[in-house]
């Protein structure tokens, strides 16, 4: 090291070797700790990124995924749907059922969820659906070439006349329940007339149940043969027993409010083998 003195001489400063090599060393390890910052920084930056990008990647699967959810819902209501109409063109022409499709429908509608490929033995809603739809337009396709009149194939126990005579205020299909408030199947119409109305039997037929029925109060149930029965609910009293001959228009019971109800109506479904059929298609 290099300095002048008072006099305007240049000394000479010795420094010492240590020093020059403790500072080297401190300005080495300085770099190396600034650049190991930076690239802790750089790949900081880069996981976020990557992170990020993660999470819209599952923002999007998840609306996709809610998407399909819909779409699934709604191919099985159209399925359980076309599986009620397929099934009851089949009973009123005698047709025969296809029945590893019924059996594929009914799974569909228990299995919870969506049929992911990870369930390799479950078939697509879509696939469901557009078997179902085939095979109910060949059905209808039979029906209509049909020679007969549709009544005079079915005769007496047709359920093709009103139970009661009043206004329809919940009808066939999907609703929202007036008890649970969610999106709820009704199998049935209800009719709003006053309490104690007769209720009429609606074919020719034999009471299988009367009683009382979990959620439908008084309850009264008639086979009419050929897959076919009706049931009347939420009845304030029953005029017919099990085991009873009915003939069509004989009173089975009177209007009331039993079972879960907001107030008198009757409650009536028609099925066919055991599946619910909608009503209205019957009535004159």
């Amino acid at each position: 090291m290099v300095r002048h003195d008072w006099d305007g001489q240049v000394d000479r400063v010795p420094i010492p070797v240590r020093w020059v090599v403790a500072f080297v060393i401190c300005a080495a390890v300085g770099l190396v700790t600034i650049a190991g910052f930076a690239g802790s920084y750089g790949r900081m930056l880069i996981k976020v990124q990557a992170f990020n990008e993660l999470r819209s990647r599952q923002n999007l699967l998840e609306s996709q995924l809610d998407h399909t959810r819909k779409d699934a819902d709604t191919y099985k209501a159209e399925v359980a749907s076309l599986g009620s109409l397929a099934s009851e063109v089949s009973a009123l022409y005698n047709f025969k059922h296809n029945a590893s499709l019924k059996d594929r429908v009914r799974n569909a509608s228990r299995t919870p969820g969506l049929p992911l490929a990870a369930s390799a033995n479950l078939v697509p809603a879509s696939q469901i659906y557009a078997d179902t739809l085939s095979s109910f337009q060949v059905l209808e396709t039979r029906a209509m070439a049909a020679s007969l009149p549709l009544h005079n194939r079915m005769g007496a126990w047709e359920p093709d006349i009103w139970p009661v005579r009043g206004r329809i205020t919940s009808s066939f299909g999907e609703r929202i329940d007036p008890f649970q408030g969610e999106g709820a199947f009704h199998a049935g119409i209800d009719i709003a007339v006053p309490f104690g109305t007769s209720v009429h039997v609606t074919a020719d037929g034999v009471v299988v149940f009367a009683g009382i029925m979990d959620g439908y109060g008084r309850t009264v149930i008639v086979d009419h043969g050929h897959g076919v029965q009706t049931l009347y609910a939420h009845m304030s009293s029953l005029a017919v027993a099990v085991g009873q001959q009915v003939d069509r228009d004989e009173v089975v019971g009177y209007v009331g409010e039993s079972g879960w109800t907001t107030g008198p109506h009757l409650h009536y479904e028609v099925r066919i083998h055991h599946a619910p059929v909608n009503p209205y298609s019957y009535l004159r």
